[in-house]
Parts: structure tokens; sequence; C-alpha cells
């Protein structure tokens, strides 16, 4: 009879659906909870920027009540564990790139790269591009066109930066600040740097290398996902740029650069879309090189050759940053600890405005708020739900009390 009892249920409960009761909701990231029809990414991502829910992870500059930022402490690490830690952290590109954890590995061992990189925690940085989008990197170093990858002293505020040396050569120079950071995080910075090579770096050159900088900070989190939470200031620093990537987008949930719909930064310093980063007036372009046509054909999906640091370049990645699919940045998001919508559409659309005033606060807080349409008592409500399942069960035991009457033996199958 429990059987009898469970297969009674489970049809009341059939009847239900069919009759139109809305199945349970998807959680945010797509993926349905106890059953229904997913979620679809594109629609929660349409949604106004997505606020915090832990500013620690990001910093100060941008969330006044966040603690000061404080890098990674120092330790000891031998060439050998940093060698096991490189594969682990290569891994996940495996199935994608087959050889990738020992072609990263002979990066890490190559005696040219050596003598340019001499920090082991430098080189393993630039390993862990093999199989990315930047994986030129590798080649353009190999190549000797920067004299040298080291750690030195620079500005607090500055993580990189390329110089020519006493002889009028390019080196790498990363903050010495940073020099116990997780590798994986230098090789962000890494990838943005090669991207630099020649005398004339303006700002629509560094802008478009931060873009790309940003997209590939995103793509590592989705494999390495306890970096987002690291907490030292490196990571900081990254996360929030990426924040502000991931909250710039269009009405149709779109990646874009330029798009505004409310300040990326709900609650924290106003900030208008990812472009806003920096200045109106980017400067003149300046020229492209093989690591451009490569960075960008990857993060966009495209075939460049000859690309350039100008807006031609700017508006394609305002279209056509593909650095992950909609599930992969709802996914990012979740890493970052930002509130999510719950549920599927429809959601009540807020207010928001389509042009910032200077110096105006954005209404992010009316943005970043989602209520859930109330169900109201109808054929097919969870009310009725509930007196439909309760008349199958009174059902069942109407027809328990026919059973129990003498009568016929009742074969058993």
């Amino acid at each position: 009879m429990r059987r009898a009892t469970r297969m009674f249920i489970t049809a009341g409960i059939a009847l239900v659906t069919a009759a139109g009761v809305p199945a349970p909701v998807s959680a945010a990231d797509g993926k349905p909870r106890g059953g229904g029809k997913p979620c679809p990414a594109e629609r929660v991502l349409a949604q106004p920027p997505f606020p915090p829910t832990n500013v620690n992870l990001f910093a100060p500059e941008t969330y006044a009540q966040a603690p000061p930022m404080v890098p990674a402490p120092p330790r000891r690490i031998t060439e050998a564990q940093l060698r096991v830690q490189l594969a682990k952290a290569l891994l996940p590109r495996a199935k994608r790139h087959p050889g990738v954890v020992a072609r990263g590995l002979a990066v890490f061992d190559d005696r040219k790269i050596k003598k340019i990189i001499p920090d082991p925690n430098l080189r393993a940085a630039l390993a862990s591009l093999v199989g990315g989008p930047s994986e030129v990197s590798v080649d353009t170093i190999r190549s000797g066109l920067y004299a040298r990858v080291i750690f030195t002293a620079l500005p607090p505020t500055t993580v990189a930066q390329v110089s020519p040396n006493a002889q009028g050569e390019p080196e790498i120079l990363f903050n010495e600040r940073y020099r116990f950071e997780n590798f994986s995080l230098l090789g962000v910075t890494m990838a943005h740097e090669t991207l630099h090579q020649d005398p004339a770096v303006g700002g629509m050159e560094e802008y478009i290398a931060t873009t790309l900088h940003a997209g590939y900070y995103g793509q590592v989190l989705l494999e390495q996902p306890k970096l987002a939470t690291g907490g030292t200031e490196l990571t900081r620093r990254t996360n929030t740029l990426l924040m502000a990537l991931m909250n710039t987008r269009d009405a149709k949930g779109r990646q874009s650069l330029t798009a505004n719909r409310g300040n990326v930064f709900p609650g924290g310093k106003p900030l208008a879309n990812f472009r806003s980063i920096y200045p109106a007036d980017l400067g003149p372009a300046t020229p492209g090189n093989p690591d451009l046509d490569a960075f960008l054909s990857a993060m966009t999906k495209t075939r460049q050759r000859n690309a350039n640091f100008d807006q031609a370049t700017a508006d394609l990645l305002d279209v056509r940053l593909l650095w992950a699919p909609p599930e992969g940045r709802l996914r990012v998001a979740k890493l970052l600890q930002l509130k999510l919508p719950k549920g599927c559409p429809p959601w009540p659309q807020p207010k928001v405005p389509t042009q910032i005033p200077a110096g105006d606060q954005p209404a992010e807080a009316t943005a970043a708020t989602f209520v859930e349409r109330p169900v109201a008592s109808s054929p097919t409500s969870p009310l009725a739900a509930t007196a439909t399942v309760l008349s199958l069960l009174a059902l069942l035991r109407l027809r328990r009390r026919h059973r129990a009457v003498p009568g016929k033996p009742r074969r058993r199958p």
C-alpha cells in the first residue's frame, strides 16, 4: 500500500504541474532547483549590476568599508613545489589542449627563459599562460624582446610596467610588493605587459590591454575558483577590475564595455561602466604587434591580423569580448560573491537612468533590488495544487475502504 500511496501522490503532483502550476524556480546560474525548466543565463545577466555581498574581496578605494589591503606574506617555496603547483594550475586546460602540462613545465625549465626571468615565481607566471589566450607571450619573452623580467621597487599603486634599462632595452618590471603573490595572478599581469612592445604607450593601448587582462582573469577564475577569495592585495585589485567588467552589460545581458545601466560598483564608488575607468580622451592610436593579434583573436573569436591599439579594436571588444559564455559569467559572479537575483523572470524592472549626471551617485540600491512577483490564489496557484493532492489522497482512502469490504478475492499480479 505504501507503494500505491507514492504512485498516487506522484500522479497528483504531475497532474497539478500539467494544470499550470509554476514549476520550481531555477537558481540564478540557470540550474533548476528541484526540477523544472532552467532559467536562461542571459535573462539573469540582463538585470542591472549585481551588488557585492562581501566587500572585503574588493579594493577599499572602491568600497570604503573594506579593510586595508595587504600583499601576500613572505614564504619559502622551492622550484620543485612550484612545478607541482604549475602542473595543477594548467590541468584544467588539458582536455582542450593535450600536452599543455608538459609544455608549461618545459617553459618553466627553459634555460633561455631562465636567463631573462631568474625568479622562479615570475617564470611560473609566464608558464601559466600556456594553453591560454596569451600563450604567444612565451615566444615573445623567449625571443629576447625584453632584456629582463624582474621584481624591483615601484610605486605602491603600480603592479608592473615596461621600462627601458640603461642601454635603452625594454624590461618588464614587477613591483617587489607582489613577489609572493600567486603566480597565476602574476601571469595575468604578464599577459598584459607583453602587449607593450614599444615606447609609444598611450591611454588607448592601456585601455585595450586592461580589457583583455580583465577578461583573461575571469577565465582563470573558472579554472581556479579559490583564487577569488585569496584575500591578498593583488587578488582584491584584480577582483575589482573584473567586477567592473562583469557589471557592464547591455539590456540583453551581453558583455559590453560602454553600456550604462547603473553604477557597476553598487553601493561603492560611482562608475558608469568599464570604459569610464579611463578618461574620455584616450589619446592617439599606437601600433599593434603579434601579441595583440593573438590575444585579441582568442578573446573575440575572430581572426585578427595587423590590429592596432585604436578605436576599431576598442569597438570590437565592446561588442565581442567573449571571455566566457553567459553561464560562465554567472559562475564568475558567484565566485566574486555578487548578489544575483533569485528564480526566473519576470522580475520587476527598476528605473535606471540612461545617463548618469557628472558627479551624481547612481541609484544603485534600486537597481540591485529584486522582488519576486507573488502568485495569486487561483485554479493554477499552489493553494489549488495542495487541494488537488488532498483530493487524490481522499480518493485513495475511499479505495482502501472499498477493498476492505468482504467479497471476491483480489487477484495478485
